[in-house]
């Protein structure tokens, strides 16, 4: 039985949006599905409720967000009141512990259908103790897109592999 539900967006035109349940950061999480029809957006959504600290794919993910917060605690941290939750090593359990999804962002690819295209998604993330401080990590179903600042990044938009602020690789 699925976690989620979906339905036609009540804010924009030609939108699904709807709320999953993430077993790997206990949470309930509203996701938008743009420019794909329901059957991307369950696919994108079952996608995610699976997905855990194990995949192969997220963890990569996931240690690109460890590094974005580690440069930024780094460069800022004296001016957040951290509290004793946040580690000086901040491990892949810590990093779920220590971060808040926000909301997730479903979008297909233009140029394949709902069935061909992989499963992809955008999430905006905060810290737990700066919930003002948002970053995003973008993910396809084979491939680690985007970690860093939350800059409205599509998980299609292979440009950002390049950028200086892309924490992947």
């Amino acid at each position: 039985m699925n976690k989620y539900f979906i339905r036609e967006s009540e804010h924009y035109f030609n939108r699904l949006e709807g709320v999953l349940r993430s077993e790997l950061f206990g949470e309930r999480i509203s996701f938008e599905a743009k420019k794909c029809g329901e059957i991307y957006a369950e696919r994108c959504a079952d996608f995610f409720e699976k997905l855990t600290l194990e995949n192969e794919i997220f963890s990569e993910l996931v240690r690109a967000g460890i590094d974005y917060i580690a440069d930024l605690l780094d460069e800022r941290g004296d001016e957040f009141d951290l509290g004793v939750e946040y580690y000086e090593e901040i491990t892949a359990e810590n990093f779920v512990k220590m971060t808040i999804p926000q909301w997730i962002v479903f979008e297909r690819h233009e140029l394949l259908s709902d069935e061909e295209c992989p499963a992809a998604f955008s999430i905006k993330m905060a810290l737990r103790a700066v919930p003002d401080e948002i970053f995003e990590l973008a993910m396809q179903e084979e491939k680690a897109i985007y970690a860093g600042e939350y800059r409205g990044v599509s998980p299609w938009n292979d440009r950002l592999l390049k950028k200086k602020w892309n924490y992947i690789g």
